[in-house]
């Protein structure tokens, strides 16, 4: 299958899932438009498919219906309901992320030793789009940029930065609370008691010592037992 059909099939249930998670979530093409800093007939084209939506605007979108990432272009990630959130500054997020993707996308059309001149071949562009995309000025179709993870050897989850990524507050709190369940039982509930909070704060600056800061604490330990 040609790269071009790829990315136009790939546009389509990408633009299906934002749908149905929107949809679900009770917020309005409008309110979507309005976070992209877009049309709500622009949005429109991107539910329908017939424009692709950059990693960066799905994060952001994600953010706003308060779900992973990945579950707007896979629907095997789970969705969940959205939750209220402080005000960020979406604009400057959505700059930086594009930044970084570009970034990505560049080292990807290198690894792979292509030109930017054939990088656009292959995906059924104009050679002149290559700069703008890689350059940051421009987003980078989220199908367009899982045909180039591709080249090498990757995923769209590998273009996922969790330091940097659009999660909202409820989704780091369910990330927390996950990590947390896969915890021994009676570890979980030494860390869940509050009144633990001072032995917790002790093993983490144990935690920062080195060896021989540690092995010092030890030995003076010993001589006080003893």
């Amino acid at each position: 299958m040609a790269a071009s059909q790829q990315i136009a099939i790939r546009n389509k249930i990408v633009g299906i899932l934002v749908k149905q998670v929107r949809s679900r979530s009770g917020i309005s093409q409008r309110e979507c438009a309005e976070l992209l800093d877009c049309s709500s007939d622009a949005f429109a084209r991107y539910e329908q498919g017939e424009q692709g939506l950059s990693l960066p605007q799905i994060e952001a979108l994600a953010y706003l219906l308060g779900v992973p990432p990945a579950s707007l272009w896979d629907d095997e990630h789970g969705a969940a309901a959205p939750v209220v959130e402080e005000t960020v500054p979406m604009g400057q997020l959505l700059a930086l992320r594009r930044k970084m993707v570009a970034i990505e996308f560049r080292k990807c059309r290198a690894s792979a030793g292509l030109t930017a001149t054939e990088a656009a071949d292959l995906l059924g562009w104009a050679p002149e789009t290559i700069p703008q995309f890689e350059s940051g000025k421009a987003d980078i179709p989220l199908a367009a940029l899982e045909v180039a993870a591709g080249w090498c050897g990757k995923t769209l989850d590998d273009f996922v930065d969790e330091e940097t990524s659009l999660l909202s507050k409820g989704q780091q709190e369910r990330e927390v609370l996950a990590r947390l369940a896969e915890m021994p039982a009676d570890v979980r509930d030494f860390v869940l008691k509050p009144t633990n909070a001072l032995y917790l704060r002790i093993a983490m600056l144990l935690s920062a010592m080195k060896a021989d800061s540690l092995r010092q604490i030890a030995e003076t330990l010993l001589d006080i037992t003893y």
